[in-house]
């Protein structure tokens, strides 16, 4: 069978970042439901659309810095003293809600990024599919995985 928009997926898959192995994906197997899967990496899912298992596929990814997603505040407008790697929840260039971090302090000066932490970075993901199935119904209906690798009710 091959992976398509209503399939459920095992994989195992690794980050490098930079040609080294980024912590914590240690290819592990995850079982997802297609087109519910928020926590891959953006653009991995249609990565695996019409693969079948037991295919490996490297794929690089850049993951793109947008400048306007750092800002500059006086410490006197957080709520709190700030400390390098500390978050802030703050409105971004079209109004919307981002996370903000510390990322330098100069004196009275804090630079804030909402990037995400690899951004800039050239991310390679190296994945293997294990099982492809059809989704069920209700996981269709439900938006994730049942038994084996999703959730048990």
């Amino acid at each position: 069978m091959w992976v398509d928009i209503n399939s459920v997926v095992k994989l195992e898959y690794e980050l490098w970042v930079e040609g080294h192995k980024f912590e914590g994906t240690d290819g592990h197997p995850k079982t997802i439901l297609m087109g519910h899967a928020p926590e891959l990496p953006r653009g991995l899912e249609a990565a695996l659309l019409g693969k079948a298992p037991g295919s490996y596929q490297e794929m690089v990814l850049p993951e793109p810095y947008d400048p306007a997603l750092c800002i500059q505040v006086m410490a006197s407008e957080l709520p709190d003293p700030p400390r390098l790697g500390r978050g802030y929840s703050g409105e971004g260039p079209q109004g919307e809600l981002l996370l903000y971090r510390v990322v330098a302090i100069e004196g009275e000066r804090v630079m804030l990024d909402a990037n995400p932490p690899l951004a800039g970075k050239t991310l390679e993901y190296r994945f293997t599919i294990l099982s492809v199935r059809p989704a069920e119904p209700g996981e269709l209906e439900h938006g994730h995985v049942h038994g084996e690798g999703g959730v048990h009710h």
